[in-house]
């Protein structure tokens, strides 16, 4: 038997979000195989309460406050070392930037036989600056950074200056027990009065422009006005960050000519599992960012095809032509900002496709299952995790 740690998990967010979620996830694994999972975190934050109820020891009176706070950090990092020493951790794990700083200068400079050891995880696609503060950041005060997927991995062993060797590929995983295709979608088809031979086309993504909303919402303007696939529904499973923000979405869903009976808001819910087993297409019209993306292998996992962008690592998980369709994304011109630019008419025309080639669509679907079942499967995940964890505190 494998020693057991105790493990504290950093989470600055207050919603879900896609590394929140991963977060969550192999807190729950580890817990099951035995080591001791605490978790710091925000009050009120999703984090706090979904820990709680998986009965996991939570400390939420961080502050995790961004910018120069130097009370904050304070604050922050005394309650880190009074946590580690009083519960003997053996791994503090920190899931975003911001208790990435709390950890590495908080408990980092310890002489390493009198600390924890420091795992970072680094799940966004915005290159590091290899300034001499980053390098020793990653050189000295952190013993291993984990990427879920290539794109970040192979960007940061390319960094000059930086210790390859402390660096780890580890895809996100998901619950393919949780996520298949024998769920109930039927009951999702009728709960939303659609027929169950109709076309369905589902997007499951937070309310940010950088999930290309948008997008999505020409691209079904146009297929509607080509009377590409006749009888087409929509559903729009999202959650809202901003106030007034889904209010927003859903004008701008109707000023493109969508109305309620083609395209429903229903919020982002418990039975997500339910919403893919329900489509028969799933949208991922990305314009950034996708470090990892838990829509791309919950609809695989769900045996459903993904038409996605080519941003992140979308075309590393979506194989083009065989589990799903990438459109490209091309830069924005002139320094526009950092949302990639998405032809929507592309993307209608690929939805398009899948939707009116049933045979075709339903072999992808199974071809994204079995991809996912042998690549992204969560417990593989939990036992490389692991592994890490067990080799950093040796």
């Amino acid at each position: 038997m494998s020693r057991k740690l105790t493990i504290l998990h950093l989470v600055s967010l207050m919603g879900i979000g896609g590394r929140c979620a991963t977060a969550l996830r192999q807190m729950r694994l580890l817990a099951a195989r035995g080591h001791t999972v605490l978790v710091g975190c925000l009050p009120g934050s999703t984090a706090a309460e979904r820990s709680r109820a998986m009965k996991l020891e939570v400390f939420d009176s961080f502050r995790f406050k961004r910018g120069f706070r130097p009370l904050d950090f304070f604050h922050d990092t005394a309650l880190l070392r009074q946590i580690c020493d009083s519960r003997k951790v053996d791994v503090v794990h920190a899931h975003l930037s911001q208790e990435s700083w709390i950890a590495c200068l908080g408990i980092g400079r310890k002489r390493r036989s009198q600390r924890p050891a420091v795992i970072r995880s680094r799940g966004v696609v915005v290159p590091v600056k290899p300034h001499a503060f980053n390098r020793w950041m990653h050189n000295t005060l952190t013993d291993h950074i984990i990427t879920p997927s290539t794109v970040i991995y192979d960007g940061l062993r390319k960094l000059p200056g930086f210790d390859a060797q402390k660096i780890s590929l580890i895809v996100d995983g998901v619950d393919t027990e949780r996520f298949k295709p024998e769920n109930d979608g039927a009951a999702i088809r009728a709960e939303f009065n659609i027929a169950p031979d109709a076309s369905l086309v589902v997007m499951v993504a937070r309310l940010e422009r950088v999930k290309g909303h948008e997008i999505f919402f020409k691209a079904l303007a146009k297929l509607v006005r080509d009377n590409s696939v006749p009888g087409l529904r929509a559903l729009c499973a999202c959650d809202e960050r901003t106030p007034g923000m889904l209010a927003k979405t859903i004008e701008a869903a109707r000023a493109e000519g969508l109305d309620e009976k083609l395209l429903q808001f229903t919020g982002m819910r418990g039975d997500v599992e339910n919403i893919f087993a329900a489509a028969d297409v799933i949208a991922l019209p990305s314009r950034g960012s996708e470090g990892s993306s838990r829509v791309a292998l919950e609809a695989g996992a769900s045996g459903k095809p993904i038409v996605a962008t080519s941003v992140g690592c979308l075309p590393e998980v979506i194989q083009h032509g065989a589990t799903g369709m990438i459109v490209k994304a091309t830069p924005p011109q002139n320094g526009s900002g950092n949302l990639m630019n998405i032809d929507p008419t592309e993307f209608a025309a690929a939805l398009a496709g899948l939707l009116k080639d049933r045979a075709a669509s339903r072999q992808m679907g199974e071809a994204a299952r079995k991809r996912v079942k042998e690549l992204y499967d969560e417990q593989k995940m939990v036992e490389r995790l692991e592994a890490v964890y067990l080799a950093s505190v040796r």
